[in-house]
């Protein structure tokens, strides 16, 4: 996927909402961009707008690929599972990281079932 799609994707995200501290894209589209038929983000804002108005932003870009956004608050709980995929392969596409970095450290160690089961999925 190109970068300029991305960047054309947080200029329309920022656009509808001036209080996102971060955009992180994750998932299959950074680890197998060529075969990934959609891009997932995370984006991080102090201000969240209601789903829609993201869907509306990414929609207005005209993508040749389908986005799938997560939003969420700075700090706010997300499921284990969630940041484990998050971490697992993900490419800051605005910000400096630091929400990430935070979510990373609330991790404990996986359990051998918890890790051994990533594997499989992996």
């Amino acid at each position: 996927m190109k970068a300029e799609w991305f960047k054309k994707i947080c200029r329309r995200l920022l656009k509808y909402n001036l209080n996102i501290v971060e955009i992180v894209q994750f998932g299959s589209s950074v680890y197998v961009p060529e075969l990934s038929k959609d891009v997932d983000l995370l984006v991080i804002s102090n201000d969240p707008k209601d789903y829609d108005v993201y869907l509306d932003a990414v929609d207005e870009a005209n993508l040749p690929f389908k986005v799938d956004v997560v939003i969420v608050k700075p700090g706010q709980e997300l499921r284990e599972e969630l940041i484990r995929g998050i971490l697992g392969a993900f490419n800051i596409l605005y910000g400096n990281g630091r929400y990430v970095l935070e979510y990373a450290k609330r991790l404990g160690d996986p359990t051998f079932e918890e890790a051994k089961s990533a594997l499989r999925v992996a």
